[in-house]
C-alpha cells in the first residue's frame, strides 16, 4: 500500500467539470481520476456525491496497489514547442509578413481564435496597438492601409486584364 493514504489524497483539491444535462440534472467529474463522476439534481448535490465517488475511487486504487494521480499543480507556462511541415511554417510566415505581425503573434492568434479566446486576443491586439501608436506618434498601419512600394514601372490595371463581358467586343489598344 502507498505511504500516502486515503486521508491524504481526500485532503487534495481536484478540479471538478461540471455538466448541466439536458434533460435536467448535473453531471460532475475530475478529469484528473479517470472514471471519478457523479450526478445529482443539482450542482450542489452532484459535487457532494462526486466527493463520496472520489472517496471510493481512491480507496480503491490504494486497495489495488494501483497509483493515484495528484492534482496538477503547475499552470501552463505559455512557451511551448511547435513541430510543423516547412510548406505550413513557410505558408505562416508569409501570412504574418503579410499582416506585419510576428509569426508568434500569428500563430496566437489563430489558436486563440480556435480555442474561444477571442475577447482575450482582441484586449492584447488593443492594447499593443495603443503602445505602437504611443511610440511612433502616428497610429500603426494594419494589414488594409499599409501602402505597397512603388517601382518604376506602372502597373496594368486590374480591369485591362480581364476578358470582356460576354457579347460585347474587346477594347483595341
Amino acid at each position: 500500500m502507498s505511504a500516502k493514504g486515503l486521508a491524504y489524497y481526500m485532503s487534495l483539491r481536484y478540479p471538478i467539470e461540471l455538466t448541466e444535462d439536458e434533460e435536467g440534472g448535473y453531471f460532475a467529474t475530475h478529469p484528473a481520476l479517470d472514471g471519478c463522476m457523479a450526478e445529482g439534481a443539482t450542482a450542489t448535490e452532484a459535487i457532494v456525491n462526486l466527493a463520496d465517488s472520489r472517496e471510493v475511487w481512491i480507496g480503491t486504487r490504494l486497495d489495488n496497489g494501483y497509483p493515484v494521480p495528484e492534482p496538477r499543480t503547475r499552470r501552463p507556462s505559455g512557451n511551448i514547442s511547435l513541430r510543423m511541415t516547412p510548406a505550413l511554417h513557410a505558408r505562416l510566415a508569409k501570412l504574418a509578413d503579410r499582416d506585419g505581425v510576428s509569426l508568434n503573434f500569428l500563430i496566437t492568434s489563430i489558436l486563440a481564435r480556435h480555442a474561444g479566446g477571442e475577447d482575450t486576443l482582441r484586449d492584447a491586439v488593443a492594447a499593443a496597438t495603443s503602445v505602437l501608436a504611443g511610440r511612433s506618434g502616428s497610429p500603426p498601419q494594419t494589414a488594409g492601409s499599409r501602402k505597397r512600394p512603388t517601382s518604376a514601372v506602372p502597373a496594368r490595371r486590374s480591369r485591362d486584364r480581364r476578358p470582356p463581358p460576354a457579347g460585347q467586343p474587346a477594347a483595341k489598344a
